[in-house]
């Protein structure tokens, strides 16, 4: 993969020249990133051995890796040391480094990337992730500026470099530029150290290896495992904790996965080396004409659709159970990761409603505390590398000669969110202000005349969710200023009493079954903690969701200004 002839042709000029400047002086930024000494060190093209030289004196133990059998030779004559294995291979397979089974804390790859042909860096960092052990870290150098043809050199950046890491997990932990130590004013660097997210408990490490690392005859053990991350993501309402696990209803696990599954069925992708999946069943192709969004909570069903419904996700559980949950195992044992329980099923209700009680009626489907946490809050992280991971299979078991088969997967695996459409909510304005009832700004109190938004509390971008109890009134200028901010704890508890009126005034007063959708899609998407929720049980699972989403995105806070106190005579006015 490298170009070798250069290296072979020229290895000792070279090795003179690498060798005139210290570890200290190429390498500055990394010094404070490293690991502890005694810890275990990769060096990707190693060069002369200098860097790896440093690692050895300094109680790592070193696998230098150099594709040149001359520079090689450099750097085990000038650098002989018990600490360092010295190795032959390249990108992007290091198949010699994989056969000894090692797992690496640092992982070093200087002046390399440039030679990594663009087609072939996926491959190349996906290697390099599965080599990495927990809490590891890839420091990579780009070299930028005028290339040196005699070397093959591809052009590099940090967006490529970092849109590649977060295919698999990996985030970027440090970002530094550089000159060139060399003295070439046409040549500088951008020093970039990739990380594993840690999670303190070893989930993270063990999610990485079943999604990288662990065998795999279908997409089934992907499938599972990212149906769980979109409900710790978007329906842990639903779940109930125990001592050390969590259970979500196994209705809704069968439900996602038929979300996942139905586009990728319909559009022919193959999920296996040969043959059908066992869950297309006649009644999963029976819901073909059934859209995606159509599959959440609180959606009707009757007639011959319920039972078509119902007994898929009855064969989809099954399988499951059997499959991927049966052979998604905690590493050197044969005991499974997750434990499923299914019911005896009942008869298809008519109509058939999905909620929370039809859902449970399938089954338990149990998940470890800590594998519960790390997919709740690292999903941002966790996701990515499910979705390329199931590509990537994708592409290997089809055999069909159909080209961008890997871009029509990505779309299709892409998770169908209700659609940004607010059209209800401010129907409930025109309608109430119709009726003489004023609306106001939940956020400054302020009344809302021709110029409004309705919009979402928590910003769709970050987290789609287009249920009622997300969607409030407020003043243009307002919503302008809040745009992709997450409001304040304290300007969500101050405008909890406003919140509380406009959900009453807009949906809840609207009848019995407006007043249903609101409390199950409510019940689906926040951790509610009581059986029978009002408004005040919401509004203060909000605040814990308000929580979570800054910890776990980072978004930017909003304090909204110009605060209205209102008076009841106000509050009372004919508009």
């Amino acid at each position: 993969m490298f170009p070798i002839t250069y290296y072979e042709q020229h290895a000792a000029r070279l090795a003179e020249q690498y060798e005139s400047l210290a570890f200290e002086e190429v390498h500055a930024n990394l010094v404070d990133l490293l690991p502890a000494p005694g810890a275990t060190v990769l060096d990707v093209g190693a060069g002369s051995g200098r860097d790896a030289a440093w690692f050895a004196a300094q109680g790592y133990d070193v696998v230098a890796v150099e594709p040149s059998d001359a520079m090689l030779a450099q750097a085990r004559s000038r650098h002989p040391s018990s600490r360092i294995r010295w190795l032959s291979d390249d990108l992007p397979d290091l198949a010699n480094v994989r056969r000894l089974g090692l797992r690496f804390d640092f992982i070093l790859l200087s002046a390399v990337w440039m030679h990594v042909p663009p087609a072939a860096r996926q491959r190349a960092l996906r290697k390099l992730a599965t080599l990495l052990a927990p809490q590891g870290r890839i420091a990579i150098s780009l070299r930028l500026g005028t290339p040196d043809d005699e070397r093959a050199m591809h052009p590099v950046s940090l967006p490529e470099l970092a849109s590649l890491a977060r295919q698999f997990g990996l985030r970027t932990v440090h970002v530094s530029d550089s000159r060139d130590r060399l003295g070439r004013t046409e040549v500088w660097w951008t020093n970039v150290v990739l990380g594993l997210p840690d999670d303190g408990l070893g989930a993270l490490p063990l999610l990485r290896h079943l999604i990288l690392v662990d065998e795999k005859s279908s997409t089934y053990k992907i499938a599972l495992l990212r149906v769980l991350a979109r409900i710790a993501d978007s329906a842990a309402g639903l779940a109930r904790h125990e001592a050390e696990s969590v259970v979500v209803p196994l209705g809704l696990v069968a439900l996602f996965w038929l979300r996942m599954f139905k586009p990728l069925i319909e559009h022919s992708l193959p999920q296996m080396p040969a043959g059908r999946p066992a869950f297309v069943t006649d009644n999963f192709t029976s819901l073909f004409a059934v859209t995606a969004v159509e599959l959440r909570i609180g959606s009707v069903f009757r007639d011959r659709t319920a039972k078509h419904l119902h007994q898929s996700l009855s064969e989809i559980a099954q399988v499951i159970r059997n499959m991927p949950a049966n052979y998604l195992r905690w590493p050197a044992s044969d005991k499974p990761i997750f434990e499923v329980t299914r019911r005896r099923q009942i008869p298809t209700p008519s109509p058939l409603q999905i909620d929370d009680i039809f859902l449970w009626s399938l089954g338990d489907f149990r998940i470890p505390l800590d594998i519960w946490q790390a997919l709740t809050h690292y999903n941002v992280w966790i996701e990515p590398v499910l979705v390329a991971e199931w590509v990537r299979l994708i592409d290997a078991y089809c055999n069909d000669g159909r080209p961008d088969i890997r871009t029509l997967a990505h779309v299709l695996l892409a998770w169908v969110d209700p659609a940004r459409d607010t059209g209800f909510a401010r129907a409930a304005v025109e309608r109430l202000r119709a009726a003489g009832k004023p609306v106001y700004c939940v956020w400054t109190g302020a009344r809302l005349r021709d110029e409004y938004d309705v919009d979402h509390c928590f910003p769709f971008a970050a987290w789609p969710c287009g249920d009622a109890w997300n969607l409030m009134p407020a003043a243009r200028q307002v919503n302008n200023q809040k745009s992709n901010r997450l409001v304040t704890q304290a300007a969500l508890e101050r405008a909890g009493d406003a919140i509380g009126a406009w959900w009453q005034d807009a949906f809840l007063s609207q009848g019995d079954g407006q007043r249903r959708q609101f409390f199950l899609e409510a019940s689906q998407t926040l951790p509610l903690l009581v059986a029978d929720p009002g408004t005040e049980d919401v509004i203060d699972a909000m605040k814990v969701h308000r929580i979570r989403l800054e910890k776990d995105q980072g978004l930017r806070a909003w304090e909204p200004g110009g605060v209205v106190k209102r008076s009841r005579a106000v509050v009372d006015s004919p508009v």
